[in-house]
């Protein structure tokens, strides 16, 4: 082997090549040139060889060869090309892991740390344990049936299942679980050194229609918690939210049992969370407030087509049928979003790969942006598409309680009204949205008049009309017409101030007038 022109031997075959080492310091460059590699090489055989880094540096100078900088080698210089080196290829392997990882397979790479409950650790990939995730659905059916997470924790403990970390289970891991997108197949994983978010599709153990109906189910058992205020029943307080986001309840003064409804924005910015600017600052007559939505709603209801009497009744002879037809179509839905996951994962592979060939410097940056740029947004599309199926479940699932809530409440159904309960409201009332009405006082500053009430249906029944595929043959199925599922009740107006004690002055009367009694 030649090195500028000095011959040595070795054991270890060589083929015959010249070089002119250029630099020792490879960790910053995503790639070697032959120079580097040829270099890195010869240091890497001769401490093979058993040569410490002091007589490598011995034989290189030996050799004539010099460092990048035109020195002599010392045994630092030597050791820090292979420290370097490794440092360089850690780094390199692990970024490219990073692109890669996220989608070998359709199972998804595990990268690390306690696998949730109800997967398991196989060959660096997430896969479903048989036996876990039958507690899995276990849970989100007692949570869906109105079992509380106690109850939940108490049969879990029973049955002898172990979470991850404890002996026994803890409320707050149970209700993360039912939180935990995790069990519909989606999973973000986030570097901690870059930051970097990566999405990893999973084998799916929840379907996307439980999993929507528990996370309401969980908005609506969370919605008063920590409100002491709230020591009466109410009609509308699990209905109202406020437009700034908070939560809108009812409540009762305890000196004179005034009941009101009231924005809960103060109560949590004081409990030191942070909370938007709400303009909604003063509070509602409950019964005021009650008459005007629950009549709102019964016009609604009233005007309604599907609503009708002979309408219902058509309903109530095929419910079966519909709740067949619905199971059908959700399962339906559920495979197509399947295969949309796999589209998925098989994008993000292909930016993984477009990443990984723009880092080994495989295609030019051009190329690179270009096919970037065209899978940035397949991927959007797939996403949005993705969103729009699980809104269409969402649906079917108001649908279907809707079908439901007409089997229970639909006879006699104006009379309902007349004394209305919660559970009545909630069949058909997916949420009241409570906006304030701004004014100005007579010296011109803003005030709050009063409030407007967006009343949001769970199906399209405002000014609704159906539309039968064959008058003829009803049976053949409808659609509904000019539907809209939210409609907005008048103002309510609040008093602005407490009322003044009117003053009592002294009359005097014609006692002739009152016949001398």
């Amino acid at each position: 082997m030649v090195l500028d022109g000095t011959l040595f031997t070795t054991t270890t075959p060589f083929l015959e090549f010249s070089i002119q080492f250029q630099s020792n310091n490879l960790i910053y460059d995503k790639g070697y040139n032959k120079r580097q590699q040829v270099i890195y090489s010869l240091i890497l055989l001769l401490r093979q060889e058993g040569l410490g880094y002091r007589k490598i540096s011995r034989k290189l100078n030996q050799w004539g060869i010099k460092t990048h900088r035109g020195k002599k080698w010392f045994n630092t210089s030597v050791s820090s090309v292979l420290k370097r080196k490794h440092e360089r290829d850690v780094l390199f392997d692990e970024i490219r892991n990073r692109h890669l990882s996220r989608t070998k397979g359709d199972t998804g790479v595990f990268m690390g740390g306690t696998i949730n409950f109800g997967y398991k650790n196989v060959d660096k990939r997430w896969e479903i344990d048989e036996d876990e995730s039958k507690y899995v659905k276990k849970i989100f059916q007692m949570y869906l049936q109105g079992k509380s997470v106690k109850d939940i924790k108490v049969f879990l403990d029973s049955e002898g299942v172990k979470p991850r970390r404890s002996k026994t289970w803890n409320l707050h891991t149970i209700l993360t679980m039912l939180k935990n997108r995790v069990y519909i197949g989606e999973f973000k994983w986030v570097d901690k050194e870059s930051e970097e978010e990566f999405k990893i599709v999973l084998p799916q153990i929840i379907s996307h229609s439980l999993f929507n109906r528990i996370q309401k189910k969980i908005g609506k058992n969370t919605k008063n918690k920590g409100n002491n205020l709230r020591k009466f029943n109410n009609l509308l307080g699990d209905l109202l939210v406020c437009s700034c986001g908070q939560n809108i309840t009812g409540r009762t003064r305890s000196k004179n049992q005034q009941r009101f409804y009231g924005c809960r924005s103060r109560d949590v910015s004081f409990l030191g969370k942070e909370v938007k600017p709400c303009n909604n600052k003063r509070t509602m007559n409950m019964d005021n407030t009650d008459s005007l939505v629950v009549n709102r709603i019964k016009e609604v209801v009233g005007n309604s087509s599907i609503l009708k009497e002979k309408f219902k009744k058509e309903v109530l002879e095929k419910k079966s049928i519909d709740s067949k037809q619905i199971s059908k179509e959700k399962e339906k839905l559920e495979q197509t979003i399947k295969g949309i996951d796999k589209q998925l994962d098989t994008t993000i592979q292909s930016i993984s790969v477009n990443e990984v060939n723009h880092m080994l410097k495989k295609i030019d940056e051009k190329r690179y942006k270009g096919i970037s740029s065209v899978l940035e947004e397949e991927l959007t599309n797939i996403e949005d598409r993705k969103k729009t199926l699980i809104q269409e479940i969402d649906d079917l699932d108001n649908q279907k309680e809707w079908v439901d809530w007409i089997s229970r409440y639909g006879k006699d159904i104006s009379k309902r009204f007349e004394k209305p309960t919660t559970e009545l409201l909630e069949g058909i009332v997916d949420k009241i949205i409570v906006s304030p009405v701004i004014g100005e006082t007579r010296e011109g500053k803003e005030t709050q008049r009063g409030l407007i009430f967006n009343v949001k249906f769970k199906l399209p029944i405002v000014k609704d009309s159906i539309e039968y595929k064959d008058k003829q043959k009803k049976s053949d199925g409808y659609s509904l017409k000019d539907g809209k599922k939210s409609t907005t009740t008048t103002e309510l107006f609040v008093m602005n101030g407490r009322p003044t004690k009117k003053k009592m002055t002294k009359k005097r009367y014609n006692t002739n007038s009152f016949n001398g009694n």
